[in-house]
């Protein structure tokens, strides 16, 4: 028996495949000026294809959700990365528009499905339960800090050689870096070593308890969990890919939607750290209904309060709850059915997740169109959360009955 815990291991290298997924998905708007000036090709278009990135990201969610529950989190993350990685490194090849949709929108965001946060969710929560929200946040961080590290480095990779050059170095980061550590340093389960979640043989009360995929979507604790979690999607995308243009309306720089979001993306990672001790102490649900009345302010706060100071307020309180969500509906979630149909269950929850995440960006595009701001899409924002809190007061502090059987954590 292996003696040394490696759940840490497992964290760590969950937070750096995290870094590789978001840094390289988010970098798509990085690459939109150069394509434009090389080629000619209108953003309008080009934006198009984050839109199929974000529809394609969220379909192959459950696909990828089954694949882990049948395969393990191992093999599918690293499959996954390795997809990414070589979607980018074709992307420097692109001379023809549709070469862009394809490999971006739609190989790009296969992989991302594959090796983003529900698979990670997934493989951190077969090493942790008592531990788990924690632990969750911690390996989540990755997800900002990969905007913070990967979105600069694109920018200057374009900027001092070429944007071929760049889209060819973030896919040599995913294939290089993150695929062996996957590969070398993560195992699907504690049991594989001979260990047990959290390292305590009192935290196994699993297994054989764990719900199938459609006894969880006959749950209503499932929707309940999916639905709020849906008010995440429609907001967390609203604000990214649209207040870079809402802070130009404002008379701000083109620079300042990136500033703005690299500031959010700072809060979001230390409230990740936070959000994660608190949780342990006040409990999952408890801090989600937290941050998502956080979230609900800001927006009704920037929907009320136009002007760039505003903005730069608006920024740190989203992204105090913007991420951190994350890692709570996905540890609830883990924590009401089990493991053994997790990924399936993740999957779907996060489909509905990109369905409303969509819906989000176009809406906002949309009434910035019809009305001339973005005033109507922030309150609509701001009411969806306000949803999400109620949905999520709603669910049970008790573990679902499965079969008679009691699903534990």
């Amino acid at each position: 028996m292996n003696h040394k815990f490696i759940g840490s291991r497992i964290v760590w290298v969950s937070f750096i495949t995290l870094m590789g997924a978001f840094g390289l998905n988010l970098t798509a708007g990085q690459f939109f000026a150069p394509l434009n000036e090389t080629y000619g090709w209108d953003l309008a278009v080009l934006s198009l294809a984050v839109s199929l990135n974000m529809v394609t990201w969220g379909i192959f969610q459950p696909i990828m959700g089954k694949g882990i529950d049948r395969f393990g989190p191992k093999i599918v993350i690293a499959g996954s990365a390795s997809l990414m990685g070589m979607a980018f490194i074709l992307c420097a090849t692109i001379t023809q528009l549709w070469q862009f949709f394809v490999y971006y929108g739609v190989l790009t965001a296969i992989g991302f499905a594959g090796c983003g946060s529900m698979a990670n969710s997934v493989l951190v929560s077969r090493w942790y339960i008592k531990k788990r929200a924690k632990m969750l946040s911690r390996s989540s961080m990755g997800m900002n800090i990969g905007q913070l590290l990967l979105l600069p480095l694109a920018g200057s990779l374009i900027a001092l050689a070429s944007f071929r050059m760049a889209f060819f170095i973030l896919g040599v980061i995913m294939l290089a870096i993150v695929v062996p550590l996957v590969l070398i340093f993560v195992k699907n389960n504690p049991d594989e070593v001979g260990q047990m979640p959290d390292d305590y043989a009192e935290s196994i009360t699993v297994s054989s308890h764990s719900a199938t995929l459609k006894e969880a979507i006959w749950s209503k604790e499932f929707w309940l969990a999916s639905l709020g979690f849906a008010s995440c999607g429609f907001t967390l995308y609203l604000v990214t890919m649209h207040l870079p243009n809402y802070a130009v309306d404002l008379g701000g720089a083109k620079s300042l939607g990136g500033q703005l979001l690299g500031l959010a993306a700072l809060a979001s990672a230390i409230s990740m750290w936070i959000s994660g001790q608190l949780s342990y102490k006040m409990g999952k649900k408890n801090m989600l209904i937290f941050l998502y009345i956080v979230r609900l302010l800001a927006f009704f706060w920037v929907a009320m309060s136009p002007g760039i100071w505003q903005l730069y307020l608006f920024a740190v309180i989203y992204g105090i709850s913007s991420m951190p969500i994350i890692p709570l509906v996905t540890g609830i979630i883990g924590d009401k059915f089990g493991k053994n149909a997790m990924g399936s269950i993740l999957g779907f929850s996060w489909f509905i997740h990109q369905v409303f995440a969509a819906i989000g960006v176009f809406l906002g595009g949309y009434l910035r169109s019809v009305t001339g701001n973005y005033t109507i899409a922030f309150w609509t924002g701001g009411l969806l959360l306000a949803f999400g809190v109620i949905l999520t007061l709603f669910i049970r502090d008790t573990a679902v009955t499965v079969k008679d059987k009691t699903v534990t954590s």
